[in-house]
């Protein structure tokens, strides 16, 4: 009897393992494909007037535009962020960050402020003791951080499973990571 289950479990946690592989595999896939071959696409608006007739539809430059021809949306961000973190993958997140500038901060240190979008990814294995990290943003923790900590209240957060370890993404009306800021404890702020 003890066999047979051992035998699921290993089962299971091979079928699990290649799973995320296929998923870390498709998301750098797709995030190289759409890198190559987006191109800017002017924003069309329409304007209403006053008189209730719809204007003719107008090209609306886009401030990205003109900062990085890579325009993700905000799920393809977070998606890239928990993939990428979770698997040790920093120079995924390089197409999502903010050129030229990243603000990093490592609480509780005199670490970092202004970082290039490399500089920044070389400074997040400063987490890596606490990986994987959990991503929910309805957890008690999180929602915690979030309320007590009004710095922390529009980040993308991720707490660890095995440490006390945390890191919050901001994110811009981009949806490009503008700031990282990482802890080695939760335990820092006001929880």
């Amino acid at each position: 009897m003890g066999k047979s289950i051992t035998a699921v479990l290993i089962t299971l946690v091979v079928a699990l393992t290649g799973a995320a592989g296929y998923l870390i595999y498709q998301n750098q896939k797709l995030t190289n494909k759409q890198i190559s071959s987006q191109t800017p696409s002017p924003i069309v608006s329409t304007d209403i007037s006053p008189s209730g007739k719809n204007g003719l539809a107008s090209p609306a430059p886009s401030p990205s535009q003109s900062a990085s021809p890579f325009t993700p949306t905000l799920a393809l961000t977070q998606n890239a962020i928990k993939t990428n973190v979770n698997s040790k993958n920093y120079q995924g997140l390089l197409p999502y960050m903010t050129t030229p500038k990243v603000f990093v901060t490592l609480q509780a240190t005199e670490c970092c402020g202004d970082k290039t979008p490399q500089e920044a990814i070389e400074q997040m294995s400063y987490i890596d003791q606490g990986l994987p990290f959990d991503f929910n943003q309805d957890s008690t923790t999180i929602q915690n951080l979030k309320s007590k900590n009004p710095q922390l209240a529009d980040k993308f957060i991720g707490t660890s499973t095995v440490n006390e370890n945390m890191i919050a993404f901001g994110v811009d009306i981009e949806n490009h990571i503008s700031n990282i800021e990482m802890s080695a404890s939760v335990k820092l702020y006001n929880q």
